[in-house]
């Protein structure tokens, strides 16, 4: 017995070849848009929350932090107290470049590269007029073309140079503020301030008049942690390198 229909219903006609090859193809071209566009906001997402949870969980380090900047701090002991001491986070941006076969030198991703820095100022005593003769005041030296910003050596150990990026690092910096910087680093004389750029988590423990004429800046950070946060180009992990630093970061 023949199946009934029912009135006025039609039944469909079959796809033509040209029609299913036709729907193929746009189902192929939107998959290829979803894999090449999509991840880029979600990873961003990912990187960005990566990024705040690294700022967040360095301050938990700061005890250890000062006992640190206690035990380097010892040839200081012909400072006055500092004028200003602080702690905070920073962070920068650092890329990871391509390594065996293939093109060198390419970057491939960013790395948020964060650390916990304490910082204090100590102003230098009246007739100690340039890095060098600060640096023998205090049984070190320095290196290079005298500027208003130098670095000194052989007075804190372990030396800046002489330690790893997973270690404890105490840097000893003479600064001029007022003095004439080269035309290559125009801030290389600028003084140190809490809350500068690519910083969080501030805390201040001493703020007095600033009144000498130079400075001592003395800095102890903790070993660096990094978080990877890809770059901005969302295609890059199969199309090539980077074109640039992910835009936004790095984030505090």
């Amino acid at each position: 017995m023949d199946e009934t229909q029912e009135p006025g219903a039609q039944e469909a006609e079959p796809w033509s070849p040209r029609r299913r090859w036709l729907a193929g193809i746009i189902v192929v071209l939107v998959l290829i848009g979803l894999f090449a566009f999509a991840p880029g906001p979600i990873l961003r997402i990912i990187h960005t929350n990566s990024a705040h949870e690294l700022v967040d969980r360095l301050p938990a380090e700061r005890d250890m932090l000062l006992a640190k900047q206690d035990e380097f701090r010892a040839p200081l002991k012909k400072l006055d107290d500092p004028v200003r001491s602080w702690t905070e986070v920073g962070c920068s941006l650092v890329p990871r470049y391509s390594d065996g076969d293939g093109e060198q030198d390419v970057v491939m991703f960013y790395w948020q590269q964060c650390w916990l820095q304490a910082m204090e100022l100590y102003p230098v005593p009246e007739g100690l007029t340039d890095g060098a003769s600060v640096a023998a005041w205090l049984g070190g030296h320095t290196a290079g073309d005298p500027t208003c910003g130098e670095l000194l050596f052989d007075v804190l150990t372990p030396e800046a140079g002489a330690v790893g990026p997973h270690e404890y690092t105490p840097v000893l910096w003479w600064v001029d503020p007022d003095g004439t910087p080269p035309e290559d680093e125009p801030d290389r004389c600028a003084l140190a301030a809490p809350g500068g750029p690519h910083t969080a988590h501030v805390t201040v423990d001493v703020d007095e008049p600033m009144t000498a004429e130079s400075y001592l800046v003395y800095t102890v950070r903790t070993p660096f942690a990094a978080t990877r946060v890809g770059c901005d180009n969302a295609m890059s992990s199969w199309l090539g390198g980077c074109v640039g630093e992910p835009d936004g970061f790095p984030v505090m």
